[in-house]
């Protein structure tokens, strides 16, 4: 490891958001939060734990995990990890959101201002959601991204996206599904966002050139006190919204490309688990819903 890679995993924060209710899976998420959700042929059972596992095995030694909705049943999970392998007690961190999770997922990653310990002027923040199944591959690719743009990194906020064909979407997802897309710009070298839109997998043009927003999103500790005092006038609920008003307000926000082979696999619904179920889809071919 390079001493620029060792420096940045001092730095980088990982957030997990758990703090959401998943009421599209209903009855699966009545008792048992969705991060927590067991996948046959994960290394590690659910899929938070298989996150977890896969980012300090690539380095990582500090993860905040935002929790809500169920909270306590996270809670207990971490403790138990931290019981079995104490190596883990200085590197995985429980914030509770309280309500604050009601108002939306922008809400929920703003929890971390709580922990004066992880939200300081040292620290970068990358958020992804807890109910997201990673290739470990792409989380590899991410870390060697920031590391070669570590200068970037500590001015602007980041975002990373792939290039990725109307049809190809259409196979993955169902018609109904929205996406966020990149709208991109070039400024020098590098490539900025200009905007990001929401875009309905079944209303977009077949010859349409899609920037799908990963599910990565990267701040600093001046982003986020930027965003804390603009917050209580704006009624944003996501972070697409706020990178926009950011944008808005003439501040520049970095777009990394990913290449297509680098997968991971959003649980959404029950759709996304029955494709799971028959170990068709091939952004995680390899994984089933353990019944």
């Amino acid at each position: 490891m390079s001493l620029l890679e060792n420096k940045l995993k001092e730095k980088l924060t990982f957030v997990i958001l758990c703090a959401g209710e998943g009421k599209r899976l209903k009855k699966l998420t009545k008792d048992n939060p969705k991060p927590l959700l067991k996948i046959n042929g994960l290394e590690n059972g659910s899929i938070l734990q298989n996150t977890i596992f896969k980012l300090i095995k690539l380095g990582i030694k500090q993860i905040a995990i935002i929790i809500g909705h169920l909270g306590s049943a996270i809670s207990e999970f971490v403790s138990s990890l931290t019981k079995k392998d104490l190596s883990l007690q200085n590197k995985l961190v429980i914030i509770n959101s309280e309500n604050q999770y009601k108002f939306g997922p922008l809400y929920s990653f703003l929890s971390i201002t709580k922990n004066k310990t992880i939200y300081n002027d040292n620290n970068y923040f990358l958020l992804i959601p807890g109910d997201t199944i990673f290739d470990l591959s792409l989380l590899k690719e991410i870390l060697s991204i920031i590391s070669k743009n570590y200068e970037t990194i500590q001015k602007y906020p980041f975002i990373f996206y792939r290039n990725i064909a109307p049809e190809r979407l259409r196979e993955i997802y169902k018609k109904n599904k929205v996406i966020s897309n990149a709208e991109l710009k070039k400024s020098g070298f590098e490539i900025v966002l200009k905007m990001i839109s929401q875009l309905k997998i079944s209303n977009i043009h077949p010859e349409a050139i899609i920037n799908q927003i990963l599910p990565f999103f990267g701040f600093d500790y001046d982003i986020i006190n930027e965003i804390l005092n603009f917050k209580e006038q704006n009624p944003f609920t996501t972070v697409w919204e706020t990178l926009n008003y950011l944008i808005s307000n003439k501040k520049k926000v970095i777009a990394f490309n990913i290449e297509s082979k680098y997968q991971f696999f959003d649980i959404d619904d029950k759709y996304d688990l029955k494709k799971l179920k028959k170990k068709k889809d091939n952004r995680c071919p390899d994984y089933s819903m353990n019944n």
